[in-house]
């Protein structure tokens, strides 16, 4: 199962708080990149679709769709500070 945490949860909550956008849970998507490769985006949702995987997410509520959750079964996602805000990236679980 993906794990998130503690500070990609802060920026998804801090992305939650803004007044234009709907919703109270993040969806994690396949998105296509401009080079063509698939990448993951981020939408925000009210309610999670049947077919949506749970994550372990600590203050927030994040759902993979169906199709992502056996690419990140193993993963962590976590986020760094950088001058324009939260930078989000994937990383393997420690063993």
């Amino acid at each position: 199962m993906l794990e998130v945490t503690q500070k990609a949860s802060n920026a998804f909550r801090t992305f939650l708080d803004r007044s234009d956008v709907q919703g109270n849970a993040i969806k994690l998507v396949p998105e296509r990149n401009q080079d063509g490769e698939t990448g993951i985006g981020v939408q925000p949702i009210e309610q999670p679709d049947p077919s949506d995987v749970a994550t372990s997410s600590p203050g927030v509520v994040v759902v993979l769709a169906a199709e992502l959750a056996p690419m990140l079964d193993d993963a962590v996602l976590d986020a760094r500070d950088t001058d324009t805000g939260a930078d989000l990236f994937v990383r393997a679980q420690a063993s």
